[in-house]
């Protein structure tokens, strides 16, 4: 098996989803209800300690991402280019959906806050988008290598 570069570009961006789906997102400090702290999976209230599953979309979405990244790194033994670009395009565009629903729910929350903290965990999708970017780059340019050097060969009688 060969490595390509594009394999630590894949493996870079399941480590940063794995450690996004691990901690918590954004807190929100209301004025006059407890705080509320927002993760991948659940909504959690401090002072009540009542939680609500509702953002489980974001962790749905990043655990199917991290999926299609580990069988794209899987299928790249194979050598199928046209199966790896396509799964790294749609492992962004589920990483842009995932923002897309993320300021969904900011938008709804964020009305009534004192204030907002945001985690520093949450640029480790746009982190893993950049390095799936990335590896797409390196799989056109690893395949263009491959058909040039298939294109160079001659056979000799």
């Amino acid at each position: 098996m060969k490595f390509y570069i594009h394999h630590l570009y894949m493996l870079l961006a399941i480590v940063g989803l794995i450690v996004c789906m691990c901690n918590p997102l954004i807190t929100f400090f209301y004025t006059d209800e407890p705080t509320l702290e927002m993760t991948n999976f659940v909504f959690r209230r401090w002072a009540e300690g009542t939680t609500s599953a509702a953002p489980c979309a974001l962790g749905i979405l990043l655990i199917v991402s991290a999926l299609v990244s580990a069988f794209t790194m899987f299928v790249s033994l194979f050598q199928n280019f046209a199966l790896q670009k396509r799964c790294a395009i749609f492992n962004c565009c589920l990483l842009a959906g995932y923002y897309l629903v993320f300021l969904v729910f900011v938008l709804i929350l964020r009305g009534g806050t004192s204030s907002v903290a945001l985690s520093w965990q949450m640029c480790l999708p746009l982190v893993a988008l950049i390095f799936m970017a990335m590896s797409f780059a390196s799989i056109r340019g690893t395949e263009a290598k491959m058909l040039a050097r298939a294109n160079n060969f001659r056979l000799r009688d």
